[in-house]
């Protein structure tokens, strides 16, 4: 079982990166997603967690499922503060990571995350336009709960 489900996290992944090779991974990142949306791909990202880490994490980092909509998308962080699951930073120590208006936001999120609890942090930063970030700085309002071991995410942008 573990085997087929290895497979299925590197079949993934592999078909993100060919899907992704020349359109960029948010597509529908000109349009800005909503507070219900942002919940509504965190509460599915804690189940599928919950469900099975190791395919949770490779549909968020593959940006597949439906868990990418318009400038959305999901992340987990585990208790150390490493990021294991972003469509465009997985593997890197968030720990000091600070927005563009000095918030420590992983710092944040792994003091106040509680399971079964959304949470809320808001700092500046910039919002994804195909496979960047735009050098703008805009309001992001990130929902975050505890999911097993990790802390899951889902943000959105203020216009």
């Amino acid at each position: 079982m573990r085997l087929i489900l290895c497979l299925l996290s590197v079949f993934l992944l592999s078909v993100s990166i060919v899907k992704n090779a020349g359109a960029g991974a948010g597509g529908g990142a000109s349009e800005f997603g909503t507070a219900e949306e942002a919940q509504q791909i965190l509460t599915r990202t804690v189940n599928l967690v919950k469900a099975n880490e190791t395919v949770a994490f490779a549909m968020v980092t593959a940006g597949m499922g439906g868990l990418m909509i318009k400038d959305l998308y999901p992340f987990c962080i585990d208790s150390t503060g490493i990021m294991v699951a972003h469509p465009y930073s997985t593997g890197q120590d968030m720990t000091e990571f600070k927005s563009t208006d000095g918030v420590k936001v992983a710092s944040v999120m792994l003091k106040n995350a509680k399971g079964g609890k959304i949470s809320k942090v808001t700092y500046a930063i910039g919002r994804p336009t195909g496979t960047a970030l735009s050098s703008d700085a805009f309001k992001k309002i990130t929902l975050y709960t505890k999911a097993g071991n990790f802390v899951c995410a889902s943000g959105f942008y203020s216009k």
